[in-house]
């Protein structure tokens, strides 16, 4: 009896691809002898292409119908089968089939009767010669899987015959089995649909088989099968579809005393599935994985209807078909080896950093030795006093409770967030657990190195040259701000020096990894938490690379994040004060600080006075040297340099290079004018180093530049640069020898040693700082305990302008003891829980780096004055001098009782919105953190990482036949005459290189030859915006391939 086949064309808006499937309709060899086509809602032309070619029915459908559903349409105008020799061809508006292939799926149902369905091998739309998909099956926990994908077709899978199951678009089914098993699940619109009804087919005994002589072209539009598409929403909704798919064909397959396990289990699955997807780089996904979770958990209809159809229709048990399943480590061997042809057969090659080879390991070296005999007077020291620094708290757990909402232990203590720079100060803290505070004299011997190594790894974003990338770590290991930030004692500003460069060496990759964006999400929480000045400038580069990024802008819209979330706690208590603008306020120890012109910044120096040289040739009496002569003379050639870069190749890349610089000095000049801070009577400005480090990155980056467009002609400027800029920087670098560094070895303590012995056995001992202001006034304060910690300062505290009635009392308490007013204030001593009065050095006000002026006469005379009154006071007794001022005691026997009340932390401070910040914090850090691991890509990363691929080879294939075809018209259009053998035609085109980047062991080195050094230079004319390109542009710079994998990029 002859076959009857009946082919269901199915079709959705796909006029873009219709005409070729029905062409290869056309061209079949076996024509089908119904052909039934449906049009699900389209709005383009697509009803009447297909009413041009003539089916025996058109149907015209609902938009909302899913692939099953409208075969289930259209089989119903279908006479019922009468035989097993009735078929229906499943096809889409996007499955081509080659002329051959009806007819060798119809031998393999003719030849073999246990076989009731028979899927071809899915070629790729554009690239024929690559397999896209043949063949399905499960794994042991019922994840779909892909037996061949994206594979250059060579025959090696020809011989596959018996699969579990085969892919929507080109199946052969038989009409009765069709009738018997109901169709596709409608609970299954798309993802999985087919191996779902070829798994049913298999388990009422029939074979599914695989049919590789019968090849279908797909281009993956979602009709049949979830959609191939790589943008984003489509392929968060295909992930989300597939993980119901798995959800939903849990609940069916399983036993039903497995039922209320695998249900109660959903949600918990999605939690730890949602940990999975970050490690796998997969964040979009994350959504899907509760959405499919939930949608399945209420879905009990859809899933008895499943069930019952499935337990109607089974005949076979799952030991049947165990052989055709795919075990978990053959899954990770298949995965392993994508990823492999991934990374090396499609990507490339990607160039290595070469650290060691190209000069990076040497440069660091040199640094660390150079750090060495600058900082060597304070070599031994356990902690480190002077400017900002103070030691941080005893133990990392008392780190991390000072971060988030609750008490603030600073003066009389309050509850309000803490500064984002306490998280940060907790993290590096944590690093020498045995002694937090040691993390800072290592923070100061490591921080030229740690400098040199950033800027040399983010030179190696711009430039393949291992003496630029030298020159671009000592540029900036030199800069003036970082030199002043360390001779000030100010170790937020030496924090956002070292990691400005890794937010630059993560940021440039961050288009093409969430390995990297995630890792620039997190220097930028830093680095905004220890400069909160720097936020604004910082945004607005933020936002420029995310508008030119195109469809990788997705990867920079979380960035700012994790800042966000560090310092909601200090937004909202600073919003309820509606003093949003002490947000700017620098963190820490508040510090005054001279002013200083805006020419002075412009040349780098935060602190003034030329860097040091004014005071120095005050001191040494050269005649006729002018500091302010001599320094901006000294500064020319990196001026010049920097212009220069506007003119050479690489113009785009240095203009935002410069506009980076632009961005820092405008930030630095409004920083310096900015009084958000009060120290007693006086006011601090911000710290304008912090926008003169992202200055001086914008400038070393213009430098890079103009270095790289002057090829081999760049050594002597670099040179006089460096030369001139390391003379520009002696007396920054020379501080502690010279004495101009506030920064001096640490003792332990910043209390008394009497006052420290005490709190050893009373941790709340509450002591009473006075210290005589410049106007005579006084700055009273309570520190409790040992002493203050730096990562318990806090802006709240030291914006606050206003005083509290506690605070008031507290004042007017001070005033008495400072002076003779005869009032007893051992009531008041007790009431505060005070125990100790120390009367400090009177302020003194700061005019430059390691100098300040004598106290004012006023100031003297309220330290005599205090002096003499806390001596005569009966409720005290004096202790003596110490190197933190003159001390004394108040004795009283109920005086513990006072403290343990007074001094007392309260419980639970913070509360519920201290728990609601918490929950942001872990949520939104922990999430970045595993984002951020280097784990390399995930499966689907992967899959679509091959399939894109193989489409832009396909591209590249078209375009470059194209061109050959203009090039052989235009020839035989205008013959040449006949050049002699040995003649070039320097005229001719070559065809495009597979591979823009450099080749060779010589490439990137000094002694690079003239091609290395060209294709360098045209490179230099992309950099700008290869920052923020996406995966699928194709970045003239060698520097940046134009796709790499999760786990190269991180490598990077």
């Amino acid at each position: 009896m002859h076959a009857r086949v009946t082919t269901i064309l199915v079709a959705r808006n796909g006029a873009k691809h219709l005409k070729r499937t029905l062409e290869a309709l056309s061209r079949q060899t076996r024509q089908p002898d119904v052909v039934i086509m449906v049009d699900c809602g389209s709005t383009d032309n697509t009803a009447a292409l297909l009413a041009a070619y003539g089916p025996t029915h058109f149907i015209s459908a609902d938009a909302g119908l899913s692939f099953g559903e409208a075969i289930a349409t259209a089989v119903r105008v279908v006479t019922p089968p009468e035989s097993d020799r009735e078929m229906l061809w499943l096809l889409a508006q996007d499955s081509a089939p080659e002329p051959g292939a009806l007819a060798a799926l119809l031998g393999e149902l003719e030849i073999a009767p246990s076989v009731a369905v028979a899927g071809p091998k899915v070629m790729h739309w554009d690239a024929g010669d690559y397999i896209h998909d043949f063949g399905q099956s499960l794994t042991p926990g019922g994840a779909t899987v892909t037996l061949v994908e994206s594979e250059l077709d060579q025959g090696q899978h020809d011989g596959m015959s018996d699969v579990l199951g085969v892919s929507a678009g080109g199946m052969l089914v038989r009409h009765i089995v069709w009738q018997q098993l109901g169709g596709f699940d409608p609970a299954l619109p798309s993802a999985d649909d087919s191996l779902d009804f070829c798994v049913r087919v298999r388990m009422a005994g029939y074979r599914v088989s695989g049919v590789a002589a019968a090849q279908v072209a797909t281009a993956g539009d979602g009709v049949a099968g979830a959609s191939g598409s790589s943008r984003g929403r489509a392929r968060r909704k295909r992930l989300r579809t597939m993980r119901a798919a798995q959800l939903h064909r849990r609940l069916v397959y399983s036993p039903s005393w497995m039922v209320p396990f695998h249900w109660l289990a959903m949600v918990p699955l999605a939690l730890l599935r949602s940990v999975v997807q970050l490690l796998q780089k997969e964040p979009g996904a994350i959504l899907g994985e509760y959405s499919a979770a939930f949608a399945t958990a209420f879905s009990g209809v859809r899933v008895r209807a499943a069930r019952r159809r499935f337990g109607a229709t089974r005949s076979l048990g799952w030991s049947s078909v165990a052989s055709l399943r795919v075990p978990a480590a053959e899954v990770r061997r298949r995965q392993a080896l994508r990823r492999e042809a991934s990374l090396t057969g499609v990507n490339g090659e990607v160039p290595e950093i070469r650290f060691l080879s190209g000069g990076g390991a040497w440069t660091v070296l040199a640094a660390l030795v150079a750090g060495l005999i600058v900082l060597a007077p304070l070599i031994g020291a356990r902690t480190l006093t002077g400017g900002g620094l103070l030691p941080l708290a005893a133990t990392p757990a008392e780190l991390w409770q000072s971060i988030g909402y609750g008490w603030r232990d600073i003066g009389l203590g309050f509850v309000g967030g803490a500064d984002p720079f306490a998280a940060v100060l907790a993290v590096i803290g944590s690093l020498t657990f045995w002694a937090p505070s040691f993390s800072l004299v290592l923070l100061y011997f490591l921080a030229l190195p740690l400098a040199a190594l950033g800027a040399w790894l983010a030179a190696t974003r711009l430039s393949e040259r291992a003496s630029i990338r030298a020159i671009a770590a000592v540029l900036w290991m030199l800069a003036p701000t970082f030199l002043s930030a360390l001779a000030a004692g100010r170790p937020a500003a030496i924090l956002v020096h070292l990691l400005l460069p890794w937010l630059f060496f993560a940021g440039f990759m961050a288009a093409r990894s969430w390995s990297a964006s995630a890792a620039a999400a997190l220097l930028f929480a830093a680095i905004a938490a220890a400069a909160p000045s720097l936020t604004p400038a910082l945004l607005v580069v933020w936002l420029i690379a995310m508008l030119v990024s195109g469809r990788s802008g997705m990867r920079f819209i979380g960035i700012p994040l994790p800042a966000l979330a560090l310092a909601a706690p200090l937004i909202w208590d600073q919003g309820l004060r509606g003093n949003w603008l002490a947000l700017l306020a620098d963190p820490g120890v508040p510090l005054p600080g001279p002013d200083v012109s805006v020419w002075q910044l412009l040349l780098g120096f935060p602190t003034g006075e030329l860097g040091g040289w004014t005071p120095l040739l005050e001191t040494l009496g050269l005649p006729g040297v002018d500091a302010f002569v001599l320094v901006p003379v000294l500064l020319v050639p990196l001026a010049v340099l920097g212009v220069l870069s506007l003119f050479l190749p690489g113009a785009r890349g240095a203009s935002f290079s410069l506009l980076t610089a632009l961005l820092g000095a405008a930030t630095a000049i409004a920083a310096s004018q900015l009084h958000l801070t009060a120290i007693g009577g006086q006011t601090a400005a911000g710290w304008a180093g912090a926008g003169l480090s992202l200055y001086w990155l914008g400038l070393v980056g213009a430098v890079v530049f103009a270095l790289r467009g002057m090829r081999r002609f760049a050594i002597a400027p670099a040179v006089t640069a460096i030369v001139a800029l390391v003379i520009v920087v002696a007396p920054l670098v020379a501080a502690l020898p010279l004495g101009t560094s506030v920064v001096r070895e640490g003792i332990d303590r910043t209390q008394p040693a009497f006052v420290s012995a005490e709190a050893q056995t009373d941790a709340r001992v509450g002591t009473l700082h006075i210290v005589p202001q410049p106007d005579g006034g006084i700055l009273a304060t309570i520190v409790r305990g040992s002493g203050a910690t730096l990562n318990a300062q806090s802006t709240l505290s030291s914006t606050d302008s206003s005083l509290s009635g506690r605070e008031e009392e507290l004042a007017t308490l001070a005033g008495n003891l400072a002076s003779r007013s005869g009032l007893d204030g051992a009531a008041g001593l007790a009431d505060f829980g005070i125990r100790f009065v120390l009367l400090r050095p009177a302020t003194v006000t700061v005019t430059g780096p390691g100098a300040a002026d004598a106290a004012t006469p006023a100031a003297a005379e309220t330290l005599g004055r205090t002096t003499t009154a806390l001596d005569g006071n009966a409720a005290l007794a004096p202790v003596g001098d110490t190197v933190f001022g003159r001390l004394w005691q108040y004795e009283v026997t109920d005086a513990q009782v006072a403290t343990a009340e007074n001094g007392a932390i309260p419980a639970n401070a913070g509360g519920t919105l201290g728990f609601v910040f918490f929950l942001i914090a872990v949520f939104v850090l922990g999430a970045t953190v595993l984002l951020s691991l280097p784990t390399g890509a995930g499966p689907e990363a992967v899959r679509q990482a091959s399939r894109d691929a193989i489409r832009n080879t396909a591209k590249a294939r078209t375009k470059e036949t194209k061109r050959l075809a203009k090039a052989a018209a235009r020839k035989k259009a205008n013959p040449e005459p006949a050049v002699p053998a040995d003649v070039t035609d320097v005229g001719a085109t070559d065809p495009a290189p597979t591979d823009p980047r450099p080749t060779g062991p010589a490439a990137g080195t000094d002694t690079a030859d003239a091609a290395t050094d060209a294709a360098e230079a045209d490179a230099a004319a992309t950099d700008g915006a290869a920052t923020v390109a996406s995966a699928d542009d194709s970045p003239a710079d060698p520097d940046a391939p134009a796709s790499r994998s999760e786990e190269h990029d991180h490598a990077q």
